[in-house]
Order: C-alpha cells, then sequence, then structure tokens
C-alpha cells in the first residue's frame, strides 16, 4: 500500500523527466557531439526546453510577441487537421487559465441520472439564459465526471436551486470520483454549509 503511489509517482515523473529531456535531446547531442562525440547530458534537453518555455512567456507579453501568437494562431487555423487539435487545445486551456470566481471551486451534488438518485459534480461557472427560457434564469454550469477518469464527462445545465453544495475540497471530491467511492472524506469532517 505504501509502495505502490510511490513508486507510482517515481515512474510518471521519470517519463515527465524523459519526455521533456527527449525534445531538444537529439539538437543538443549533435552540437555537444561536435567537441564531445558520443556524449549525452541527461537534463539539457529539459533545461533548453524551460527556457524556451520562459522565453514564450516572456515574449506573450510584449506587443510584438503577441502579434507573433497571433500570427502563429492564424497560421495554425489554416492547416486542416492541425486546427482541430490545436483550437480546442487552446480554448480549453484558456477557459482553465482563467481566473474565475466558481471554477472548480464547488463540490456539489445533483439528482442525476433521475430523481433520488444523487451524482458529485463539480460547478464551472454561473450563467442566466432567460432571454433564452425563463426556466433557464439561476443556472450553474457543473461538470459532472465519470470514474475512474475525471477528465471525462459531461456539462450540465442545473437550477441553483436544485444543487446540493458539499462541504468537502476539489481534490476529495476527485479522489472520491478515482477511487469509485472507495476513499471517502470522514463523515465527520462534514459539516452542512453556512
Amino acid at each position: 500500500m505504501i509502495l505502490v503511489p510511490v513508486t507510482l509517482t517515481v515512474y510518471v515523473l521519470l517519463a515527465i523527466f524523459r519526455y521533456m529531456d527527449g525534445i531538444f535531446a537529439p539538437v543538443i547531442d549533435r552540437f555537444v557531439g561536435l567537441w564531445l562525440p558520443g556524449v549525452h547530458i541527461p537534463g539539457l534537453g529539459l533545461l533548453l526546453t524551460l527556457l524556451i518555455v520562459l522565453l514564450l512567456g516572456w515574449l506573450s507579453t510584449r506587443v510584438f510577441g503577441r502579434r507573433l501568437i497571433h500570427a502563429f494562431d492564424r497560421l495554425i487555423a489554416r492547416i486542416p487537421i492541425a486546427k482541430s487539435v490545436y483550437g480546442p487545445t487552446k480554448g480549453v486551456l484558456e477557459a482553465l487559465s482563467k481566473e474565475q470566481t466558481e471554477a472548480f471551486k464547488r463540490v456539489v451534488l445533483i439528482e442525476y441520472p433521475k430523481r433520488d438518485v444523487f451524482a458529485l459534480a463539480f460547478v464551472t461557472a454561473r450563467a442566466n439564459w432567460s432571454s433564452v427560457d425563463p426556466r433557464m434564469e439561476d443556472l450553474l454550469l457543473v461538470f459532472l465526471p465519470t470514474s475512474p477518469n475525471p477528465t471525462s464527462g459531461y456539462l450540465l445545465f442545473v437550477p441553483r436551486n436544485q444543487v446540493i453544495d458539499l462541504p468537502i475540497s476539489v481534490e476529495d471530491g476527485v479522489r472520491l470520483v478515482i477511487t469509485g467511492g472507495i476513499l471517502q472524506p470522514h463523515l465527520r469532517d462534514l459539516r452542512p454549509p453556512p
């Protein structure tokens, strides 16, 4: 029970290191090979990757850099297969990086898929779509994850008065979904919201 999480964590971290190091490792190895043939220095590819990310971040805060990024976006939008991957990925990352007051900060229960059956969900936003239908005046947009993979699920529009707040952290909610309910928050720690 102790060894499996530690081993899995080390394995994932090593896989990320190897992947990040491997992005620019061939270029660095060719450059270093001019002076030291056949020598591979682990970590230089990761270092170069991090430097490029920092440089892109710095450029994105400058007017010239923003223009370059917009030009790159327009170029990718013209490539048939690339635009179907790049556009949605960029949209998800932008949505996650925006400062939203409620995005994934609340864990709730909703009656789903039928009355008296409850599902755990995460509030992503609020909406007032009364111009579409009077019943849609005060809605919460909730993400209903699937077990054991919380990255897939459903987006539901639920009236605010039909949502039950759970006094648990988002981390506990995700843990509950991933384990299929095996790891539950301690009931004595749950208190009704004020």
